[in-house]
């Protein structure tokens, strides 16, 4: 059930890649006309802008009204993930009284029903979710659609969790969209602690990973809206500060995310400002002879930022999770291992910086170990003494849709950033540093489809730095996209949706947009974008805006392929087959015929589903799809199930997750094999 670390199981082993043909040359036509409608990547204020000065921006808070008179709407199914503090039993009351009917969820040890439209959910249980959602699904209220989730208001000195926040909210999209209703969702997430308003708040940088799923899901579920509001509560709500937090779901959110906090007597709404920063002349930041930590220090940008430091006269220490020859042998291997590669490359690019005089101590350190982060810098100040700056830009590329969300693959992605973090800030706090510099990404404020872990690894450590910057110089830049190197080269992506090449930085723009953060900035988070960051919020891809799939002018012949063809044999095989081959572009589709053997992929896949539902009258889920993946399967769901006991539904449900994770599996095996 895990993965293995391909990369030290090969290390030892020398092998040449040597390029062939990815099928084998015939007389035969494979046609590339099939184009998906998506916006246009560079056209009026989201073209590029040459000038560097104009490319920052820092966030910022504006006074918003709040939603004037009005009720919430006690008409609908409403879900309350109650805190400990309160917040949510008191919402539910009031809703209540207003004539709503309401489910509590609270987080427990295990899975329980209390009665009184009441449940226990295990926050860490991956099952219990999907069955509060069934258990109500079965209920005469159905699945709610209304949900406030407070399981991030926590009381004071009690920090926040990721399985309380990121991991459930991602659990729940994934129990909602197995069960679609038809009716439009929409999510209140309650937190406090989690943004910087006033500069006085005590904030629990964790909590701001719940931001990835807020700002994705909306992108990724059509007919969902979601708004993330930080209170300022520490004990129970005040009458005041209820009232004000029942007038805030009055007012259904706006399409896409809305960021707002309640402080005192006022709401605040979050946006982004300029930040010129002029790139005059001024005192090098970076010390000539300087000492510099570096983690991810064998990554693109990693080598690019060392070579930078290096031409600034600086001594770089280089850690990465990747064992390397020792310095000493790197002449050497690079003669026994003369031909192409990742590590090859990374050897002659080390190599080259040391003939040029860069003085260079490359460590093998996973920037989540504690044990070996402390010993890469206890060996740095050894050779060099105290570390006067760090620069993290260790970091696991994401990549999936949340329908399809593996959590342990999630939490892959969060570990460098996270952790990481954590334990650099541990192992660094002996050391004076003129600074400590996140990279992160822009994607986290905009919240990229497909990217919902990457997008909440980046919000806490714009969170972090927005709290420690406040006693020393912790700065998080959220980089826009680079070009040839950083994690937009290397993330997977919905097809259909392209890296803007245009709009990406260059290495030596990026390095310069570095040094004039370090020279100017006086923000703890910095966005760096060459195109208008309104713009790009305004065009950037939702899959219910853009996800439309132009049908192909003509249809082709059925791919050579392993299945046989088989006909359909009923109306609704006949009905399925005709949307798979309209929308695939091909003009005999069997019943038994894999859907990603016949080129589809997530984007289509969607439309599909949203097809066949339409003409159906079903309710299948993007789920259905990719447990079978056949025409026949889909179909076969139409026919009544067979009802089974609440255990049953416990297997069946880790049945599908098993299978959910082989098509995850064949689908990165297919991305590979495309060198995507």
């Amino acid at each position: 059930g895990t993965t293995p670390h391909w990369t030290n199981y090969y290390n030892q082993q020398q092998r040449r890649r040597i390029p062939l043909p990815t099928y084998p040359f015939q007389h035969k036509r494979y046609w590339l006309d099939r184009q998906t409608t998506a916006p246009s990547v560079v056209s009026g204020s989201t073209a590029r802008r040459d000038d560097i000065t104009d490319w920052f921006y820092a966030p910022s808070w504006q006074r918003a009204a709040l939603p004037a008179g009005g009720q919430p709407d006690c008409g609908r199914h409403w879900l309350v993930f109650a805190d400990g503090l309160g917040v949510g039993e008191a919402i539910a009351e009031r809703l209540r009284s207003g004539g709503a009917t309401v489910t509590v969820a609270a987080a427990a040890d295990g899975w329980s029903e209390p009665g009184g439209g009441r449940y226990g959910i295990d926050p860490a249980g991956g099952a219990d979710h999907d069955r509060l959602i069934n258990a109500l699904r079965e209920g005469p209220a159905g699945v709610p659609t209304r949900i406030v989730h407070a399981w991030s208001v926590t009381a004071p000195g009690e920090e926040g969790s990721l399985q309380h926040g990121f991991e459930s909210l991602i659990r729940l999209a994934q129990a909602l969209v197995r069960h679609p209703d038809g009716e439009p969702r929409r999510i209140w997430v309650l937190s406090n602690g989690l943004h910087n308003v006033t500069g006085a708040e005590r904030l629990s940088p964790l909590k701001a990973a719940l931001l990835g799923p807020c700002r994705v899901l909306p992108r990724e579920l059509p007919g969902t809206t979601c708004r993330s509001v930080d209170l300022d509560c520490l004990t129970s709500p005040t009458k005041v500060q209820l009232d004000r937090l029942m007038a805030e779901l009055t007012s259904e959110p706006e399409p896409g995310t809305e960021t707002v906090a309640h402080r005192g007597g006022h709401r605040w709404s979050q946006h982004y400002l300029p930040q010129p920063l002029p790139a005059g002349d001024r005192p090098p930041v970076v010390r000539r002879g300087g000492v510099y930590l570096v983690t991810g220090g064998t990554g693109g940008l990693g080598l690019a930022l060392a070579e930078h430091l290096a031409a600034a006269g600086a001594r770089i220490a280089l850690t990465a999770r990747t064992r390397l020859p020792d310095a000493e042998e790197w002449d050497s291997w690079l003669v026994r291992n003369p031909g192409a590669g990742r590590l090859a490359e990374t050897v002659r690019t080390l190599v080259r910086l040391r003939d040029a005089g860069a003085e260079l101590l490359v460590l093998r350190a996973d920037v989540s170990d504690r044990a070996a982060m402390r010993e890469a810098v206890r060996q740095t100040t050894l050779r060099w003494g105290a570390i006067d700056g760090a620069f993290h830009t260790a970091g696991v590329a994401g990549g999936g849709l949340i329908q399809l969300k593996d959590l342990q693959a999630a939490a892959e992605v969060l570990l460098p950033k996270v952790r990481g973090t954590l334990v650099l800030e541990e192992v660094l706090a002996d050391q004076e540093l003129d600074f400590l510099v996140l990279f992160g990404s822009n994607g986290a404020n905009i919240g990229s489809v497909g990217q919902v872990d990457y997008c909440a690894a980046n919000c806490f450590l714009d969170a972090f730095a927005q709290d420690r910057g406040r006693g020393q110089r912790v700065i998080s830049i959220d980089w826009g996209p680079w070009r040839e190197i950083g994690m937009a080269v290397t993330t997977a992506t919905p097809p259909g949706i392209e890296q803007v090449e245009e709009r990406a930085m260059s290495a030596a723009e990026g390095l310069r947009a570095l040094d004039t953060i370090l020279a100017g900035a006086s923000e703890s988070q910095i966005i760096v974008s060459p195109a208008e960051l309104s713009a790009l919020f305004a065009s950037a891809f939702s899959l219910d805006r853009n996800a439309t799939v132009e049908p192909p002018t003509t249809a082709h012949e059925r791919p050579d392929i392993l299945t046989e063809f088989v006909a359909s044999r009923s109306d609704t095989e006949r009905a399925v087959c005709e949307v798979w081959q309209d929308l695939l572009g091909i003009e005999k589709v069997g019943i038994q015929d894999s859907f990603f053997d016949l080129g589809g992929n997530s984007l289509i896949a969607i439309q599909l589903v949203s097809t066949v539902n339409t003409r159906l009258g079903t309710k299948f889920t993007l789920g259905d799809l990719y447990e079978g993946l056949t025409v026949a399967h889909l179909a076969g769901l139409t026919e009544k199930p067979v009802e089974q006991a609440p255990s049953d539904n416990l297997k069946a449900l880790e049945d599908r997750r098993a299978k959910m994770q082989q098509r995850r599996q064949h689908q990165q095996r297919r991305r590979t094999a495309r060198g995507e």
